[in-house]
């Protein structure tokens, strides 16, 4: 196993569990932010797991740069997915923020 390989995989176990382990701390349930938390979990899940049985693509710097920008975003807002696309306060809101910070489905 390489070395990049192997910084690949620990930026993936970072990013499912810095997702898995977010505490809410009494805030509100947001449903369409847990299915988004839960598809990048289960994304970097599937791929750690495919890169470890090789059946993932070699690994390119391109994807190293775009999977530690998200590591590290996550890691800045201590896994709340919501966050990653909050916008300055002073700008309304866009549609996508609005159907995260939904706390019901309909």
């Amino acid at each position: 196993m390489t070395l990049p390989t192997l910084f690949e995989l620990s930026l993936l176990g970072v990013i499912v569990g810095r997702v898995v382990l977010f505490e809410r701390h009494g805030a509100d349930h947001r449903p369409y932010a847990a299915l988004l938390a839960y598809l990048i979990a289960a994304a970097a899940g599937i791929a750690a797991i495919l890169l470890l049985f090789g059946q993932l693509t070699p690994t390119d710097p391109f994807r190293l740069v775009l999977l530690a920008v998200l590591c590290a975003a996550l890691l800045a807002v201590r896994g709340n997915v919501v966050e990653l696309f909050r916008g300055r306060e002073q700008e309304p809101d866009h549609p996508f923020i609005h159907l995260l910070r939904k706390t019901r489905w309909f």
